[in-house]
């Protein structure tokens, strides 16, 4: 039964005409207080994602109807307690059941995936976040039944605390995961997708780092990352990142060494990293990748514009886009290096540092703001920032943006956070005007926040567009409370689901509720779809075997794998490979190429198979490698393996000369062929005797003149 509720309590809910903008006091009331949730927002996130006070989200999504509801879970991993290391959402599939991509947890001596596109169907973590589902409607009867009050934020109080750890357990949900990858016996430390999604980069406490296969859980390769110097001390691998190109890893951990590996093999560096970064003096807490283009994007004018926007979306995939790693320390360092080339004379430490930014705190987290395409935006929409990337870094309680490229800090910020920053993410999706109820937050055309997350359990939310960067601000606009110290935050790639994760083993997921703005715009997107594309082909004929093998796509995070097609052998070649080397000569000879031939005979010498080739054959099949050995044996360009050929023959069917007209005959022409070609030669080298005697003739008399 729900808990007895004031009048006065009730009224408040039920008055429409009252303020619509509530004081935020959460536990950490000294450094909290005075602080607004934005009306807009705070009703977005509440209705979209289910963050914040459990009050407001029942009484906001209380008429949505089952099927168009947040979906929201809380489990622990099979690790139990054990701190959640590091969240990812690997990338998404289509299809509502592979929605959101794979989740990876890492935490104790395993990493779990939850979700993904091999086990979608069947995975427990996709059917509790279904909307409607039957675990979602337990949850929301378990929630009702609750008769403890929250703030704001969504925490207790004192007087209930004890109460909410008693049921803490009650409300986890029975999640099992679809997978697990060993680490060999080390505390996974962190994990990271990469953007095909087919591989798993994991860092582990003992210094490890292990490439995994998503599906079959499979190591591919492991790394080892020791103390500078020799001696095996191993450290922790604190960070990880896939670089662009899929085929290089990023590591970063306690021995201060930011490390590149190569996924298909080791480099020339001792512990077999292609390059180590040395210059930090403390832990690396946190690793980046930031893609940028060499030329910067220009909005044109005219006729130019088209031609503009073409050029955006092929650079993509070609090779004016440029990246370099950014790094994160304990150190109070941010560091950036250039890791696109291994030219000979370039050093693995200070020689590759582009620039160092102090931050002024221990940096636990870096996040990339990718460059907005400023193109079709009106001038006073544009900013100078827009074409570049910018980098976030969190330490302690403040927020630093900072341009990686020019390492010049653009703004610091006071969260008000209460403890250490831990965790960040960014939420980057265009406006849905169906849900914005103020005019101005249409005019940045995509809606930019940042979301952090710290020790004292605040979830807090900041709108983090370029505008506002310009203006020097970072507005607060939602939070939420938990019990817990955050330890990692992760959104999905489609923007779908946010996890949490705690330093006491909890996760929690809120997947996002499917508007009705999303819905009409796959239906469009179908419809335009199926007006443009061509006739889908019959099943079972070429075309349909094919189809989407020449789709073209401009997303700069997608790998491209070559396969190449399996060459089809010739029949003479399948023979040799069965060493039947009579027959494969006897299928070349029918070919009638002259050139396949001698390659063949050339390939029989090599074998030491010629002579068992030439040998035990009859009057028919003796008769064609005669004939082709009278044809060419006089050009110069087969001559060198005919003569073998001939001689073969005459030692092996000699002896058996007046047994077959037709051999007898063969054998005549071959013998006369050679005689005149050998006058041939004899009449050459006497013509070639007698010019060398007319020149050294000429030469003695110019001599003898001088």
């Amino acid at each position: 039964m729900s808990s007895f509720q004031p009048t006065a309590h009730l009224h408040a809910h039920n008055n429409p005409t009252a303020s619509t903008t509530r004081k935020v006091h959460s536990t950490t009331h000294a450094l909290s207080t005075s602080l607004e949730s934005h009306p807009t927002h705070g009703k977005w996130w509440i209705r979209n994602y289910g963050i914040g006070p459990r009050r407001d989200v029942r009484y906001l999504t209380r008429k949505s109807s089952l099927g168009n509801r947040y979906g929201r879970v809380e489990f622990r991993t099979s690790s139990g307690l054990m701190p959640i290391g590091s969240l990812n959402f690997g990338p998404g599939a289509s299809g509502a059941s592979a929605a959101g991509g794979a989740l990876i947890v890492a935490s104790g001596p395993r990493v779990s995936l939850y979700g993904g596109t091999k086990a979608g169907a069947t995975s427990d973590f996709n059917r509790a976040l279904k909307a409607g589902s039957s675990a979602q409607k337990r949850r929301q009867e378990r929630e009702d039944d609750e008769e403890n009050e929250v703030d704001l934020f969504g925490g207790k109080t004192t007087r209930q605390q004890h109460d909410n750890d008693s049921n803490n357990n009650r409300l986890l949900d029975a999640i099992n995961a679809d997978r697990h990858l060993s680490t060999g016996g080390h505390m996974a430390s962190c994990a990271a997708h990469r953007s095909d999604g087919r591989l798993i980069a994991v860092g582990t406490e003992g210094g490890a780092l292990k490439i995994c296969d998503a599906y079959s859980r499979a190591t591919l390769r492991s790394f080892g990352s020791t103390k500078q110097g020799g001696g095996g001390d191993r450290k922790s691998v604190r960070s990880v990142v896939w670089m662009r190109d899929g085929k290089r890893v990023v590591a970063g951990g306690d021995d201060g060494v930011v490390r590149v590996w190569n996924v298909s093999g080791g480099g020339a560096d001792g512990s077999g990293a292609d390059l180590s970064l040395v210059g930090h003096g403390d832990s690396v807490r946190a690793v980046a990748v930031v893609s940028y283009r060499k030329d910067d994007y220009r909005v044109k004018k005219g006729k130019d514009k088209k031609r503009a926007s073409t050029d955006m979306e092929d650079s993509f995939q070609t090779s004016s886009w440029s990246q370099v790693v950014v790094s994160g320390s304990y150190d109070h360092t941010i560091r950036v290096w250039e890791v696109g080339t291994n030219a000979e004379g370039v050093g693995a430490g200070d020689d590759r540092c582009l620039s160092v930014m102090n931050h002024g705190d221990p940096v636990q987290a870096l996040l990339v703001l990718p460059p907005i395409d400023s193109y079709g935006l009106q001038k006073k929409q544009q900013t100078k920032y827009d074409n570049i990337p910018l980098l976030v870094s969190a330490g302690g309680t403040t927020l630093k943006i900072w341009n990686p490229l020019t390492g010049s800090c653009l703004g610091k910020y006071q969260t008000k956070h209460a403890k250490t920053i831990t965790a960040m993410c960014l939420l980057d999706i265009p406006y849905d005007e169906s849900e914005e109820e103020d005019g101005d937050s249409m005019m940045h055309r995509r809606k930019r926040q940042i979301i952090t997350g710290g020790l004292d359990g605040l979830l807090r939310i900041h709108s983090i567009s370029n505008q506002d960067i310009m203006l020097g601000s970072l507005p607060f606009l939602h939070g939420m409370q938990i019990t817990d110290p955050i330890s990692a935050l992760a959104l999905s790639q489609d923007m779908s689901r946010l996890a949490i994760g705690t330093t006491t083993g909890l996760v929690m997921v809120h997947q996002r509720r499917r508007t009705a703005l999303a819905a009409a715009i796959q239906r469009e997107a179908a419809a335009a779809a199926a007006v443009g594309k061509k006739r889908e082909p019959r099943h079972g004929t070429y075309s349909y075997f094919m189809r989407g093998a020449h789709e073209k796509s401009h997303d700069p995070d997608d790998y491209l794998l070559m396969q190449q097609k399996k060459q089809k052998l010739a029949e003479y070649d399948v023979l040799l490979k069965k060493f039947r080397y009579s027959d494969a000569l006897d299928k070349v000879l029918e070919s009638r190429q002259p050139q396949v031939v001698i390659a063949v005979i050339e390939e029989l010498g090599k074998r030491r198979g010629l002579t068992i080739a030439l040998s035990n054959r009859d009057e028919e099949s003796l008769e064609s490698i005669l004939s082709f050995t009278i044809r060419f044996i006089d050009n110069p360009q087969y001559t060198p393996y005919l003569i073998g050929v001939a001689h073969i023959l005459c030692d092996i069917y000699g002896s058996l000369m007046g047994q077959s007209s037709v051999v007898d005959e063969l054998i005549s022409k071959l013998r006369a062929k050679v005689s005149s070609e050998c006058s041939v030669q004899k009449m050459l080298l006497r013509l070639l005797g007698q010019i060398d005697y007319v020149q050294t003739t000429a030469e003695m008399q110019g001599v003898e003149e001088r």
